[in-house]
């Protein structure tokens, strides 16, 4: 699998499969062709595939400012590089609520993005969220970017 602009989502959740060989992951999209050319679910599971990892691996079309499953649906919730893609500060803020809505109790949150990091950390304080760390900056493949995580404490 090549490592390239246009299958980095690929990549980021074919290697999430590849850590997890007991469990499951699901990649989720709006399949623009703005931001990756030739970025589609069927590249995504043609790596899978190719990566032995398919049968681990959903692949889903939805935004992230309004994800497509029940409350406390994931024991951990990643985010890699696409926030900063949302128009609006609304937007974006609904994309970390979102985040937030969908992590299981005592789950992780785990962003990386080039913009705002800081401003996304602090949000996710304010809902709750506990072990909350910050790390950057980070050069990417030009941006300047952040990557921060939190916890969702467990309910009491």
């Amino acid at each position: 699998m090549r490592n390239t602009r246009a299958n980095r989502e690929a990549c980021i959740a074919v290697n999430a499969a590849r850590r997890v060989p007991r469990g499951k992951v699901t990649g989720v999209d709006i399949w623009q062709e703005r931001d990756l050319g030739r970025n589609s679910p069927e590249g995504v599971r043609s790596n899978a595939a190719a990566a032995n990892v398919a049968e681990r691996l959903t692949i889903d079309t939805g935004d992230a400012r309004k994800l497509p499953y029940s409350d406390s649906s994931f024991d951990v919730v990643t985010s890699m590089t696409v926030i900063h893609n949302i128009p609006d500060a609304a937007g974006c803020a609904a994309a970390i609520a979102e985040c937030w809505r969908v992590a299981k109790p005592d789950g992780q949150i785990l962003i990386f993005d080039i913009r705002h990091a800081r401003k996304y950390a602090r949000q996710l304080r304010s809902l709750g969220a506990i072990d909350v760390r910050t790390t950057g900056p980070i050069l990417l493949w030009g941006p300047i970017g952040w990557r921060f995580s939190a916890r969702k404490p467990t309910r009491r």
